[in-house]
Protein backbone atom coordinates (compact mmCIF):
# COMPACT_ATOMS: atom_id res chain seq x y z
CA UNK A 1 0.00 0.00 0.00
CA UNK A 2 2.86 2.42 0.76
CA UNK A 3 4.16 2.13 -2.80
CA UNK A 4 0.73 2.99 -4.20
CA UNK A 5 0.55 5.95 -1.84
CA UNK A 6 4.00 7.13 -2.92
CA UNK A 7 2.90 6.93 -6.56
CA UNK A 8 -0.34 8.78 -5.85
CA UNK A 9 1.64 11.51 -4.08
CA UNK A 10 4.07 11.70 -7.01
CA UNK A 11 1.05 12.12 -9.31
CA UNK A 12 -0.02 15.18 -7.31
CA UNK A 13 -2.50 13.75 -4.80
CA UNK A 14 -2.45 14.78 -1.14
CA UNK A 15 -1.64 11.38 0.36
CA UNK A 16 0.70 10.33 3.15
CA UNK A 17 2.57 7.08 2.59
CA UNK A 18 1.66 5.57 5.95
CA UNK A 19 0.50 2.16 4.72
CA UNK A 20 -3.07 2.72 5.97
CA UNK A 21 -5.88 2.69 3.42
CA UNK A 22 -8.03 5.44 4.88
CA UNK A 23 -10.54 7.90 3.43
CA UNK A 24 -7.85 10.22 2.05
CA UNK A 25 -6.13 7.39 0.17
CA UNK A 26 -9.45 6.04 -1.15
CA UNK A 27 -10.38 9.53 -2.36
CA UNK A 28 -7.01 9.93 -4.09
CA UNK A 29 -7.41 6.55 -5.79
CA UNK A 30 -10.88 7.53 -7.05
CA UNK A 31 -9.61 10.88 -8.35
CA UNK A 32 -6.69 9.14 -10.10
CA UNK A 33 -9.06 6.60 -11.64
CA UNK A 34 -11.40 9.31 -12.94
CA UNK A 35 -8.51 11.24 -14.46
CA UNK A 36 -7.35 8.11 -16.31
CA UNK A 37 -10.74 6.89 -17.51
CA UNK A 38 -10.96 3.96 -15.11
CA UNK A 39 -13.91 2.82 -13.02
CA UNK A 40 -13.69 5.08 -9.95
CA UNK A 41 -14.23 2.44 -7.27
CA UNK A 42 -11.32 3.42 -5.00
CA UNK A 43 -9.73 -0.04 -5.30
CA UNK A 44 -6.14 -0.39 -6.50
CA UNK A 45 -6.82 -3.34 -8.79
CA UNK A 46 -4.71 -4.49 -11.77
CA UNK A 47 -5.86 -1.73 -14.15
CA UNK A 48 -5.28 1.05 -11.62
CA UNK A 49 -1.93 -0.39 -10.61
CA UNK A 50 -0.86 -0.60 -14.26
CA UNK A 51 -1.76 3.06 -14.79
CA UNK A 52 0.15 4.04 -11.65
CA UNK A 53 3.39 2.38 -12.74
CA UNK A 54 3.28 2.53 -16.57
CA UNK A 55 4.98 5.11 -18.78
CA UNK A 56 4.08 8.77 -18.40
CA UNK A 57 1.36 7.93 -15.90
CA UNK A 58 4.04 8.06 -13.20
CA UNK A 59 5.54 11.35 -14.31
CA UNK A 60 5.34 14.60 -12.44
CA UNK A 61 1.94 16.26 -12.91
CA UNK A 62 1.78 18.66 -15.85
CA UNK A 63 4.98 17.29 -17.44
CA UNK A 64 3.67 15.01 -20.19
CA UNK A 65 6.97 15.19 -22.07
CA UNK A 66 8.85 14.10 -18.97
CA UNK A 67 10.98 17.27 -18.93
CA UNK A 68 9.94 18.19 -15.37
CA UNK A 69 12.10 17.63 -12.34
CA UNK A 70 11.41 15.17 -9.56
CA UNK A 71 12.26 15.27 -5.90
CA UNK A 72 14.39 12.43 -4.58
CA UNK A 73 11.28 11.01 -2.90
CA UNK A 74 9.19 11.09 -6.10
CA UNK A 75 11.97 9.43 -8.10
CA UNK A 76 12.45 6.71 -5.48
CA UNK A 77 8.70 5.99 -5.38
CA UNK A 78 8.56 5.55 -9.15
CA UNK A 79 11.64 3.33 -9.16
CA UNK A 80 10.30 1.19 -6.29
CA UNK A 81 6.97 0.74 -8.08
CA UNK A 82 8.87 -0.49 -11.14
CA UNK A 83 10.92 -2.95 -9.08
CA UNK A 84 14.17 -0.97 -9.17
CA UNK A 85 15.79 -1.06 -5.78
CA UNK A 86 17.02 1.96 -3.86
CA UNK A 87 20.19 3.43 -5.43
CA UNK A 88 23.44 2.32 -3.83
CA UNK A 89 25.56 4.42 -1.49
CA UNK A 90 25.04 8.16 -1.30
CA UNK A 91 23.39 8.43 -4.68
CA UNK A 92 20.90 11.29 -4.90
CA UNK A 93 18.09 11.68 -7.40
CA UNK A 94 17.04 15.17 -6.27
CA UNK A 95 16.18 17.22 -9.35
CA UNK A 96 16.44 14.29 -11.78
CA UNK A 97 14.36 14.71 -14.93
CA UNK A 98 11.09 12.75 -15.05
CA UNK A 99 12.14 11.57 -18.53
CA UNK A 100 15.34 10.08 -17.09
CA UNK A 101 13.36 8.05 -14.56
CA UNK A 102 10.92 6.99 -17.29
CA UNK A 103 13.91 5.94 -19.40
CA UNK A 104 15.53 3.77 -16.74
CA UNK A 105 12.16 2.14 -16.01
CA UNK A 106 11.75 1.45 -19.75
CA UNK A 107 15.27 -0.03 -19.77
CA UNK A 108 14.36 -2.42 -16.95
CA UNK A 109 11.15 -3.47 -18.74
CA UNK A 110 12.85 -3.97 -22.13
CA UNK A 111 15.87 -5.85 -20.79
CA UNK A 112 14.11 -7.81 -18.04
CA UNK A 113 17.23 -7.21 -15.96
CA UNK A 114 17.73 -5.96 -12.43
CA UNK A 115 18.96 -2.37 -12.45
CA UNK A 116 21.24 -0.89 -9.78
CA UNK A 117 21.74 2.87 -9.90
CA UNK A 118 25.16 3.89 -8.57
CA UNK A 119 25.21 7.57 -9.56
CA UNK A 120 22.58 10.26 -9.93
CA UNK A 121 22.46 14.01 -9.45
CA UNK A 122 24.89 14.24 -6.53
CA UNK A 123 28.01 16.38 -6.96
CA UNK A 124 31.28 14.92 -8.18
CA UNK A 125 30.34 14.25 -11.82
CA UNK A 126 31.62 16.19 -14.82
CA UNK A 127 29.47 19.08 -16.07
CA UNK A 128 27.86 19.86 -19.40
CA UNK A 129 24.39 20.53 -20.78
CA UNK A 130 23.30 16.88 -20.44
CA UNK A 131 25.08 16.12 -17.18
CA UNK A 132 24.23 14.28 -13.99
CA UNK A 133 23.64 17.60 -12.22
CA UNK A 134 21.13 18.64 -14.89
CA UNK A 135 19.25 15.35 -14.38
CA UNK A 136 20.01 13.69 -17.73
CA UNK A 137 22.39 10.93 -16.61
CA UNK A 138 22.42 7.93 -14.31
CA UNK A 139 25.30 5.56 -13.59
CA UNK A 140 24.39 1.87 -13.55
CA UNK A 141 26.25 -1.10 -12.08
CA UNK A 142 28.02 -3.39 -14.57
CA UNK A 143 29.09 -6.21 -12.25
CA UNK A 144 27.10 -8.78 -10.28
CA UNK A 145 23.40 -8.16 -11.08
CA UNK A 146 24.56 -5.51 -13.60
CA UNK A 147 25.97 -8.23 -15.85
CA UNK A 148 22.49 -8.84 -17.26
CA UNK A 149 21.96 -5.25 -18.42
CA UNK A 150 25.55 -5.11 -19.70
CA UNK A 151 24.90 -8.12 -21.94
CA UNK A 152 21.53 -6.69 -23.05
CA UNK A 153 23.05 -3.34 -24.08
CA UNK A 154 25.97 -4.90 -25.93
CA UNK A 155 23.76 -7.42 -27.75
CA UNK A 156 20.72 -5.29 -28.63
CA UNK A 157 21.79 -1.66 -28.95
CA UNK A 158 23.65 0.06 -31.83
CA UNK A 159 27.39 0.36 -31.29
CA UNK A 160 28.67 3.89 -31.88
CA UNK A 161 31.97 5.72 -31.91
CA UNK A 162 33.77 5.54 -28.58
CA UNK A 163 33.75 8.50 -26.21
CA UNK A 164 37.48 8.87 -25.65
CA UNK A 165 38.62 5.35 -24.82
CA UNK A 166 35.23 4.22 -23.57
CA UNK A 167 32.93 2.13 -25.83
CA UNK A 168 29.51 3.61 -26.59
CA UNK A 169 26.12 2.27 -27.71
CA UNK A 170 22.89 4.04 -28.71
CA UNK A 171 19.23 3.13 -28.62
CA UNK A 172 15.70 4.35 -28.05
CA UNK A 173 13.00 3.14 -25.68
CA UNK A 174 9.46 4.54 -25.51
CA UNK A 175 10.54 7.57 -27.56
CA UNK A 176 13.49 8.34 -25.25
CA UNK A 177 16.93 8.44 -26.89
CA UNK A 178 19.55 6.68 -24.79
CA UNK A 179 23.33 6.76 -24.95
CA UNK A 180 25.20 4.06 -23.03
CA UNK A 181 28.91 4.62 -22.33
CA UNK A 182 30.90 1.83 -20.69
CA UNK A 183 33.11 3.99 -18.49
CA UNK A 184 36.42 2.57 -17.32
CA UNK A 185 37.94 5.25 -15.06
CA UNK A 186 41.67 5.02 -14.31
CA UNK A 187 40.91 4.81 -10.59
CA UNK A 188 38.49 1.90 -11.02
CA UNK A 189 34.75 1.88 -10.58
CA UNK A 190 33.71 0.61 -14.02
CA UNK A 191 30.06 1.53 -14.69
CA UNK A 192 27.54 2.44 -17.37
CA UNK A 193 27.20 6.21 -17.84
CA UNK A 194 23.70 6.45 -19.35
CA UNK A 195 22.21 9.61 -20.85
CA UNK A 196 18.43 9.83 -21.38
CA UNK A 197 17.24 12.57 -23.75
Amino acid sequence: MRTAQHLLAAAGHNVTADGAFGLRTAGAVKAFQKRHGLKADGIVGPNTWHKLVAGTDVSVPHTPSGGGRLTNRQALAQLAAAGIKHPSGRTSLEGVRARTIQGVIALKKASGCPITITGGTESGHSGGPRSHAKGYKLDLRTRDEGTCVTNWIKNTQRKGKPRGNDPRWHGSLNGISIEYVYETPKRGGVHWDVTFS
